[in-house]
Order: C-alpha cells, then structure tokens, then sequence
C-alpha cells in the first residue's frame, strides 16, 4: 500500500478523479482534486481518499473555509503513524506467514468503508430526520462524512502492543476513567484510550478539519455553523456502546455502524485479513448489504432481500474466528505469550495505568517490546527482582520469549472439541466441555476455550440495533430470528499438554 500521503503536491498517488468536482481552471492547470484529496492504492477497497489541507486562496478559489487541518494532519500525528507497529493480527503473523499487515493499513480501510455507508445512508438519514423533528437544522452532509470517517480512523488508535492481548492480559488491570453515561464500573480497554486520545491529543485537529473529500462545497463541507465534535467520535467508538440522549439524533442512529451487528470495522477486517492470509472465506457482498440499508423511523434499517448478504458476512467472520483466529499453533503462542506477557510491559512501561501516562503510553509499541524481548531472549537485562520500569525481566520471562520469538511453541495440542450454543445454554456447555477435556492426572496441561460471538447473543439487544423492513415496506420478522441458522456463539476447545 502507497503511503505517499501529506507530503508536496507532486505525490505519485495525487490524481485526480473524473467528473467530481466542479468546473474550475486554475492558472497551474491542475485538476482542483490535486489540491485537496491523496489517493492510496489499497488491495481492498481499489483507491482510498485523504483529504489534504488547502492553502487559502485554493480554498477561496473553490468556495470552500479557510482550514487549519486536514486528515493528513491526523495521519501524520505520532498517535497514527504509531499504528504502523501495531499488528493486526498479533501472534497469528508467526502462523500464518503473509500476515504482516498493521492496523494502520486496516485503520484506512475502515475509514473509506465508514465514508462509502455515510455517503450510502445520508439521504434516507434526512428524510428521517425532518420526519422525526420536523424545523430542526439538518446536519450537511459534509458533516456526517466526515464525522464517520475520522471514527473509522481512529477506532482503534488506543490499541497497545499485540492489540486485543493487551486489554486482555494488561489493560484489565485496571479501571476505565469513570463515565456517567455507564453504570457501575468497567475496566480499562484500547476503546477507553481511544477515546481519550481522540479528545485529549487529537480533539484541537478534529474540531479543525472543514470537509470531506471532494471540491463540492455543498456536498463535502462543513457549514459555517458546524465542527465536528471530539466528543462524537469517541462517542462512536465506544464499547460497550454508550446510549447518550445529549447526543445528536444523527449521530445516535449512525452509532450501530461502530457498535452493530455488522459494523464498518469488521467488514473491512474480514476482507483483509482473509485477502493477507491467503484465505478463502468465500463470498462477501458488502455492496449488496450497505444498498439495502437506510436510515428508518427506527434507526439503521435492512430491507429484507439483503439479509441472506449479512448472513454470509457473518458466516465469513466466523470462518475467519474458527479457522485463522482460533487456529491451534496460534493458540499455543498464545498459552505461552499469556505468561510473560504482563511482567514484560510492566518491566518496559512500568506498573502504571496508560489512561494517567498517555504521553509515556505513545511511545509503548510492539517494536519496542519485541526488541526488548530479544534482549531478554539473549539473556540480556536480566534480574532475579526486577523492579517496574527497569527493562530487567527474570529468567524464565526470557526463556519464554526466546520459545516465542523462535517459534517454538511449548504446548502441544492433544484433544478438541467444538460447540455451538445459544445464550440460555452458554454456562452449562462451556462447563461440559472443559468436564469432557480435563486432563486424568493432575498438572496434566491446560484447556484453552476460544469463543466467538457468531451472531449478537441477546435478542432484544440485536433487534434494538438493525431494523428489518419487509419488501412492502412493513416491519419485517426480528433479526434475532431472521438470523436463527447461526448460533449465537461457536467455541473452539482444546486441551495443550506441555512439551518441556
């Protein structure tokens, strides 16, 4: 994928699109989308955009705001270019040997999806929103583009060093900053430091940004009137999802799009996982999915003839889980990943929550862990009482990481099982099969149970966030049980022995 991004105009991946833009000839020659947009080449979505930022007479000379920032300026921030060394598929890449791709690469590919949904959905979401509050100002639609698109971007901004196995073995420890909007407690995940992120470090370039793609200020810019909130996009992302009144209806009825039965996050990261594996999932129709979605008096809406769409998503996805996520080798890296893995951060970043030492937090990649680890694997900085934040590990930690980083994994599976189940029935088969993978004599090795939510498990809750509209226009049966050929949750069991 090109990155040739903010840089001086003359950009190999500046070009410009045909028909877009309005009928302007500048004293350069040049196409007015030369000045304003950056095309990536992305094996997924074919061209990506990225607005740049205009100068004020380019900005004048196409009727458009004076602007201090542009989605390049966020690009090139310390935050996302930090995401280049965040993998995507954490330990799967020593399984799966094309797996290399970052969540920087799929950060862009789920901010283009958000922009295609946004630009997809923003007339039916006006017509219900004059519909529902008749007199109320419309948002333009330059404000709601843009406003899912920098979600799609910065989604996953917060995610630590081996990405979901940092909230799971480090983030858990500790608490998320307290929010109102939740009840009770909840501890602390990388949509917790997203969203502090997004408003902290990144909030003064969001509420700067005045467009989105495109050269047609009545489509693709923000009104006098309008900025985008930080607050927004954090309020987007946010899991489990937030249910604010504060919030803009718009806003609320464009959530499910993060926090969904499909969201734009996993329809791009289905695709390009499989795509960089070299996987086969077989078909996935997004088009067919997102042209029979609409904004409905209820919210984001399905007609029901792109429903056998969704469920082939799904089904892709819990192919991915089952085959690629869940593969046994992977499972086994982690087994022995999940035992030095909270003393190594810790040893690197200290016995700290991220939430209090954002700054530190910023330089805490997985280039700095694993060649951390490397030392240690050398029998480098090692102590028998390391102490938080001296880079010492003991021994053991490192002879770990040396079986980890040469792939030489020291569990071995020897028993499987797999289920499916329903949420009522979820307690007792997870209980029989760890009853039927117990080992015979005691220290006899681990069960590992990996579980996938195949379909959104709670009825009232999947039905809350996907309308489905029959071809007459009336409701149409609930989702829960147009979806009722997929389990609720698939689990892959296995027992690992040991090989040391």
């Amino acid at each position: 994928m090109h990155d040739n991004t903010v840089r001086a105009e003359g950009s190999q991946d500046e070009a410009p699109l045909a028909g877009d833009g309005p009928d302007v000839a500048p004293a350069s020659g040049l196409h007015p989308l030369i000045w304003s947009v950056n095309l990536f080449s992305d094996p997924i979505h074919g061209y990506i955009e990225l607005t740049k930022r205009l100068t004020p007479e380019r900005a004048n000379q196409l009727g458009m705001a004076p602007e201090d920032a542009a989605e390049a300026d966020l690009l090139d921030s310390a935050w996302l270019q930090r995401m280049r060394r965040i993998s995507q598929l954490q330990s799967a890449r020593w399984v799966f040997p094309s797996a290399e791709h970052s969540r920087f690469t799929h950060g862009l590919g789920v901010m283009h999806e958000a922009s295609l949904w946004a630009r997809h959905l923003y007339p039916s979401l006006r017509t219900a929103l004059a519909e529902a509050d008749p007199g109320a100002a419309l948002p333009s639609e330059g404000l709601v583009v843009e406003t899912l698109r920098l979600a799609g971007l910065l989604h996953d901004v917060g995610h630590g060093p081996f990405a979901h196995f940092f909230d799971e073995h480090v983030l858990c420890h500790y608490p998320a900053p307290a929010d109102p909007r939740r009840g009770g407690r909840k501890s602390l995940t990388h949509e917790d430091l997203s969203a502090l992120i997004i408003e902290r470090e990144l909030g003064d370039t969001i509420a700067a940004i005045r467009r989105a793609p495109g050269v047609v200020p009545e489509r693709d810019a923000l009104r006098p009137d309008e900025l985008i909130d930080p607050r927004w996009v954090s309020f987007l992302i946010s899991k489990p999802a937030l249910a604010d009144p504060s919030m803009p209806r718009w806003l609320r009825w464009l959530q499910p799009l993060l926090s969904g039965v499909f969201t734009v996050d996993n329809l791009d990261y289905v695709r390009r996982d499989a795509y960089m594996i070299g996987v086969a999932t077989g078909p996935v129709d997004v088009e067919r999915l997102r042209r029979y979605s609409f904004i409905g008096p209820r919210g984001l809406s399905l007609y029901e003839p792109g429903l056998a769409a969704l469920e082939m998503f799904l089904t892709a996805r819990l192919f991915l889980y089952e085959q690629i996520y869940f593969h046994r080798s992977v499972r086994a890296i982690d087994l022995d990943l999940a035992e030095v893995f909270r003393p190594s951060v810790v040893a690197i970043f200290g016995d700290v929550s991220p939430a209090e030492a954002l700054g530190h937090y910023a330089d805490l990649d997985e280039y700095a862990l694993l060649h951390q680890a490397a030392l240690w694997a050398r029998g480098e900085a090692i102590a028998i009482d390391p102490a938080p934040g001296d880079g010492t590990v003991t021994a053991e930690v490192g002879r770990v990481w040396q079986a980890i980083l040469l792939r030489r994994s020291r569990w071995r599976a020897e028993a499987e099982l797999r289920r499916s189940y329903e949420a009522a029935g979820r307690d007792a088969a997870r209980a029989e099969v760890a009853r039927d993978l117990a080992p015979s004599e005691p220290d006899g090795g681990s069960i590992d149970l990996a579980e996938i939510d195949a379909r959104p498990a709670d009825a009232t809750a999947t039905d809350s966030l996907l309308a489905i509209v029959g071809r007459d226009g009336t409701p149409g049966a609930p989702l829960s049980h147009s979806l009722g050929r997929l389990p609720a949750y698939s689990l892959v069991a296995r027992r690992y022995r040991r090989n040391d």
